[in-house]
């Protein structure tokens, strides 16, 4: 079988030919300095070295033409590119330049050999052009002044005394022979500079898309955003600017779950299906990753109507299911709009504008942020951004970073606790935890002021864990007086479902040396939708640990019904939606019939709950008539402020001294 011979001739073609990739441009006009400094400096030289071998100063006037060689090559050099010649056409006539001073002193010197060198010296210095017209320009005239001149006056060419018997065509082939190995030799050191060139061109490119791409899912990043809007607001100040930002929900609960695979998974799917909505919708729209599960889209002239049209064609996609890990995930969106609608304040000089156009660029970002945690905080898909919602979204940082202060000092946030009683004798059976902030400058907050906060943000397992360990020493210290206190603690979902939350728990049962009945663990019905699978192994470890668990604002949400059977939970906690109102007369299809309504449904909770073996409790009771039914119905216990309001430790510790609790329940 005959080798294969294409490969070969490939591989010397890579090597031996450019590809003939143009220079850059300070990179040419700095070469091309260098060579018609070369071809100047031969001007001067070349005269004197004829002169000096006795040529007639008449003989002298063909470096003339190099002279105006040179004048033509060098002419947009002088003139700072203001002539605008030609890049071919200046190289061109400085590579002519050269091969005619190496004509010239062959001609001078009588055919000398060693003359002939220099043409393969000033090859070399023609390819530092790395391009084929100068180069062909440079072979062209040697191939010239070795034919034809050599034919027509060999002894201009040939100065060797075998001329006299040898055709000057020998000896021009000899020549050709070397000029050729000087070609080749050329060739390949432009090729190789040509492909380092190339390389070190893709390095560049590849730092510079990382620089400006999301190594995730391959989108732009903030720093594509930044520069977009810059140049958009410098280039087009009038036209509308507009920027969507984008929060996805529910995908902590996926990434703590499923793991970062699977959160990883998620956004790649779902980035590509954003791109091909906005490619349906705008197809002139900028899709970033800003970081994490934020993305945000530009957009420009598009009206208010428009601007909704494409973020409900974004909300539709991110609500619909998508299977990650094997798993089907629906996750939503919070988007906040924010629009730059003129030039104000843009600066009048070149600097001015650029300035004005970064600032207003950050300033439009940020507004868009805001509205997005005001549509986040609403619970809406979509808000707009308005000034007044500035002063919100600074409170709002204000107290992330006075919180995370508060959680690394550990003494700013406190408990205070609200006991659950039993009915119908209205004695303490239990208590629940509830945060409190004492602030040092704005005094207590309220749970409403920085709870979701908490809970919600980076500081979520901090804070959490924070509450479970004073909820945790203070039972102690009623143990510690003989009182078998349960305390129940709220826990998120993000913060149930991670790994290490049980070891964290059975970890701070032993710290403080008390019995897992007196720890007690609150969950609401999303932790069991968010991944009921997870859900169900990490109660089962709990309950093996002897620690109780409640289902919180049981009856808002209805899809952990057809779970509840399978999960090991002690009680059920009826929201205080139901709660209120009980008692009234259901009658005429007012307020009274909806109370009635919900007194089926209480009814229906507590059965529920019975029939499963767990305790249940009302929650919200602040009307005895309301007590009166719930006894009725036979709710085991209640919570409210009928009985008691939360309150710190120390004031229940008096309540408790009073002999109210009921032991060992």
């Amino acid at each position: 079988m005959p080798r294969p011979t294409l490969p070969r001739f490939t591989f010397l073609r890579s090597i031996l030919i450019p590809r003939g990739v143009a220079l850059p441009e300070s990179v040419w006009r700095q070469r091309h300095g260098w060579v018609t400094n070369v071809l100047l400096l031969h001007l001067p030289v070349l005269a004197l070295w004829s002169l000096y071998l006795g040529t007639s100063p008449t003989d002298v006037a063909p470096l003339s033409l190099t002279a105006v060689l040179w004048a033509l090559a060098r002419i947009d050099l002088v003139s700072g590119g203001r002539v605008g010649l030609n890049r071919g056409f200046a190289s061109a006539a400085a590579s002519a330049g050269l091969m005619s001073c190496a004509a010239y002193l062959v001609s001078v010197s009588g055919g000398y050999i060693e003359a002939h060198f220099h043409f393969f010296v000033l090859l070399p210095v023609v390819t530092l052009y790395e391009a084929w017209t100068p180069f062909l320009v440079a072979i062209g005239i040697v191939l010239v002044d070795h034919g034809l001149v050599g034919t027509v006056w060999p002894h201009a060419v040939f100065g060797h005394s075998m001329m006299q018997t040898e055709h000057p065509w020998r000896f021009a082939c000899v020549h050709a022979f070397f000029v050729t190995l000087a070609g080749l030799g050329s060739l390949v050191t432009w090729r190789l500079a040509e492909a380092g060139r190339l390389d070190q061109q893709r390095l560049i490119d590849q730092l510079h898309f990382r620089a400006t791409h999301d190594g995730l899912t391959g989108l732009a990043n903030r720093e594509a955003l930044a520069n977009a809007m810059r140049v958009a607001l410098m280039t087009r100040p009038d036209e509308r600017l507009s920027v969507l930002l984008l929060d996805l929900d529910r995908f902590k609960e996926v990434n703590d779950t499923l793991g970062h695979a699977a959160g990883d998974e998620l956004l790649q799917v779902l980035s590509a299906e954003i791109a091909a909505a906005l490619a349906r919708r705008a197809k002139d729209a900028l899709l970033v990753r800003l970081g994490g599960d934020e993305f945000a889209v530009l957009l420009h002239s598009r009206n208010e109507v428009e601007l909704r049209n494409v973020a409900q064609e974004i909300a539709v996609v991110t609500t619909s299911s998508v299977e990650v890990a094997g798993v089907p995930v629906s996750v939503g969106v919070s988007i906040g709009v924010a629009t730059y609608t003129g030039p104000h304040g843009l600066g009048r000089d070149a600097k001015g504008i650029e300035k004005s156009a970064e600032a207003a660029a950050e300033g439009l970002l940020r507004h868009a942020d805001v509205a997005m945690y005001q549509a986040k905080a609403a619970g809406e898909t979509l808000a707009f951004y308005e000034p007044a919602t500035d002063e919100n979204a600074r409170e709002r940082l204000n107290v992330l970073n006075d919180l995370r202060e508060a959680l690394a000092a550990r003494d700013q946030i406190l408990l205070h606790y609200q006991p659950k009683v039993s009915l119908p004798d209205a004695r303490i059976i239990g208590v629940e935890a509830l945060a409190r902030w004492a602030h040092p400058r704005r005094g207590m907050l309220p749970p409403s002021e920085f709870v979701a906060l908490a809970q919600t943000t980076e500081h979520a397992e901090r804070f959490t864990r924070l509450v479970i360990d004073v909820a945790a020493r203070q039972a102690a210290a009623w143990r510690d007086r003989g009182w078998q206190v349960p305390v129940a603690v709220n826990v998120t979902p993000r913060n149930l479902l991670r790994d290490e939350f049980v070891d964290f728990v059975a970890a701070t049962l032993g710290t403080y040396g008390i019995p897992a009945s007196l720890l007690r663990i609150e969950i609401t019905e999303d932790a069991i939708v968010a991944d009921p699978v997870a859900a169900i192994a990490v109660l089962t470890e709990l309950h093996q640990l002897g620690i109780s668990v409640s289902i919180d604002d049981f009856g808002t949400g209805f899809s952990s019904l057809s779970y509840l059977r399978h999960l090991r939970v002690d009680e059920l906690k009826i929201d205080r939606s139901f709660v209120n109102g009980l008692g009234t007369t259901a009658a005429g299809g007012g307020p009274e019939a909806v109370a009635g309504a919900d007194e089926v449904l209480v009814t229906s909770i507590i059965e529920l709950g019975h029939s499963l073996g767990l305790h249940v409790v009302a929650e919200g009771v602040e009307q005895q008539h309301e007590a009166d039914v719930l006894t009725q119905l036979g709710c085991d216990s209640a919570q409210g402020f009928l009985y008691f309001r939360p309150m710190p430790a120390d004031q229940l510790t008096k309540v408790l001294a009073g002999g109210d609790l009921v032991r060992n329940r």
